[in-house]
């Protein structure tokens, strides 16, 4: 964390009147490397969602409802005001009523989405692009790039080939008359490609950029981390190499005049700066493609799911033995990455592990840390959110557990809320259109029928080996266009959190399967991918319907089932009780 007073100084040298932060890569990550993320750096706030602004007279950061007490408390040391910016004024708006005539706001063009200078621009701000100012900020203390090598994802996990998905997009680009497309967003090139890296710590990916063109394919990536056997199945697939660093030039002497394909969120101002002939995508072609995924990956996903869920079984017995032994909060995120390690298919987390004890779980994305982390007490219930990476697929998981054998009476009618809305989305079927939003109410209706609600989105995208949260589909309150289509994976995770006692989530993954054709049409439902026992201490059956407690019931049949053959004679034992019918 740096003092906002040695900002301040900065923005006086460079006369500028105010600086937007964000912790954004070229790429706009979801979990950007390390040595892009100034923003954390500078505010001592962590959440993946963030937005730093700095002017003369204030400091504030922008982030949403998943993050409000976590930022509260982070930005305090700093003495930066947190925004809510669901309900209060957007950045532009906000320098736009606090800036006069001719104020300078300092942006690095490599980290700016021409849509967020879409945003700046609309309401009249004067822009000034600086490449080396944030670099400035924390000169001899920026994290340095991870040097790992690339790896084939193979076409037995894949399920299609490269040479297929470079020609879908060569036929999407010439179709809105471009000569070339571009693709900035790492998972996206990741996929394209059948490419995996680690330059983040939590998403397979790694710093490069495609040039799809009509008779070549160029993809610029630190050339040190391909080994020979990248080398080959890059050539095999006709894609050319060259130097992540002289993909500026390249568009300067190759495409600075050429039809190029590009999506205004998805790229940066300094790109579209070279671009003289830039053609805005109609569609998120790639994004929409990636999110469908083929029989392959559904296959692949079912069986790894099978590992998680043998991984999750071990931890909840663990805690179960343990809770009076003095576990912390970073104990249980420990664990299950050692559990998971036991799968041959297992690569790393698909993000850190929320374990959120008593208040804690009211902190939707608490990030418990070694020495501030609570002690597990046999008193209250934990929140675990979890998931990992592995070749055959992306896991995400949360289930809440009483440490007690006797929760209140309060909490087990908040879980049983929240369970019911939980299970009305995967009997749900509805028919082939529907949208993520119309889903949504669904699991909210228990919740607000007792005057209760959420704050965050019902259900995100996953990626296959890729992202833990992937477009275009959701499910939340936000209205959006994506329907809900064959193959696309999405997560159900109803919520509550009463602050300063407890959080509970529930979360399984989903994949869109057909369900069936009546006279009013093609009607589509979900096939529930998560193995994984539900706390029966915190269900009160007197709330379920006989329709719940039938679907409890089948689900826990098939967990015990899909996951005996991996489990030992004890814990087959423990899931045996674990899964018993409901009466």
């Amino acid at each position: 964390m740096i003092e906002i007073g040695k900002i301040r100084e900065l923005m006086a040298q460079r006369g500028v009147d105010a600086i937007v932060v964000g912790d954004s890569d070229p790429h706009f990550s979801e979990y950007p490397a390390d040595c892009f993320c100034l923003r954390t750096f500078l505010s001592g706030f962590d959440g993946s969602n963030g937005t730093l602004v700095v002017t003369k007279n204030d400091a504030a950061l922008w982030t949403d409802s998943r993050y409000y007490l976590q930022a509260s408390e982070q930005l305090k040391p700093a003495g930066i005001r947190m925004v809510k910016q669901e309900s209060e004024a957007s950045i532009p708006d906000f320098l736009s009523s606090v800036l006069k005539e001719g104020d300078v706001v300092a942006l690095n063009p490599w980290l700016t989405s021409l849509s967020e200078e879409n945003e700046y621009e609309s309401v009249g701000l004067n822009l000034k692009y600086d490449v080396n100012l944030y670099e400035s900020l924390w000169f001899g203390q920026q994290p340095k790039m991870s040097d790992a090598k690339l790896f084939i994802h193979p076409e037995k996990y894949a399920g299609e080939s490269v040479r297929s998905k470079i020609d879908k997009c060569r036929k999407f680009f010439a179709s809105v008359n471009a000569d070339a497309m571009l693709v900035s967003t790492l998972d996206e090139v990741a996929w394209v490609t059948n490419l995996r890296g680690a330059d983040s710590l939590c998403t397979p990916i790694f710093y490069s950029y495609l040039i799809i063109e009509k008779d070549k394919s160029t993809l610029f990536v630190d050339t040190d981390k391909l080994t020979d056997e990248v080398k080959l199945f890059l050539s095999a697939n006709g894609i050319n190499v060259a130097p992540y660093s002289v993909f500026a030039q390249y568009l300067c002497e190759e495409l600075s005049n050429t039809p190029v394909l590009l999506e205004n969120a998805k790229c940066n101002v300094a790109t579209s700066q070279i671009l003289k002939n830039k053609i805005s995508s109609p569609r998120k072609f790639i994004e929409e493609l990636k999110s469908v995924k083929n029989e392959t990956q559904l296959e692949c996903e079912r069986k790894i799911m099978e590992d998680d869920g043998a991984a999750l079984v071990r931890l909840l017995m663990w805690i179960e033995k343990n809770r009076n032994s003095g576990l912390h909060e970073t104990d249980i995120a420990d664990k299950i990455a050692e559990l998971r390690k036991q799968s041959s298919e297992y690569i790393c987390e698909s993000f850190d592990t929320i374990a959120g004890f008593a208040d804690h779980g009211a902190i939707v994305h608490y990030s418990a840390k070694k020495g501030s982390d609570y002690t597990l007490t046999p008193n209250n219930i934990i929140l675990i959110d979890t998931g990992g990476n592995y070749l055959g697929g992306t896991t995400d998981i949360t289930r809440t557990v009483s440490l007690t054998d006797t929760p209140s009476a309060e909490q087990k009618q908040d879980y049983t809320l929240v369970l019911k809305g939980h299970i009305a989305i995967q009997l749900q079927k509805f028919p082939v259109g529907t949208v993520g939003f119309q889903i949504d109410t669904l699991a909210r209706q228990y919740l607000w029928n007792a005057g209760l609600n959420y704050g965050h989105g019902t259900g995100h995208g996953v990626g296959h080996f890729l992202g833990v949260h992937e477009g275009p589909q959701s499910m939340s309150k936000k209205s959006a266009s994506y329907e809900l289509k064959e193959g696309m994976f999405i997560t159900d995770e109803p919520g509550l959190y009463r602050t300063g006692k407890w959080g509970i989530r529930i979360e399984n993954m989903l994949a869109v399967r057909k369900a069936e054709t009546t006279d009013f049409g093609e009607f589509m439902q979900f096939e529930t991918l998560t193995l994984c026992p539900y706390d029966r201490n915190l269900i009160d059956t007197s709330m379920l319907t006989e329709k719940e407690k039938k679907w409890l019931n089948d689900y826990h049949a098939n967990v015990k089932d899909r996951l005996k053959k991996h489990l030992n004679v004890e814990e087959n034992a423990w899931l045996e009780v674990q899964t018993k019918n409901f009466i």
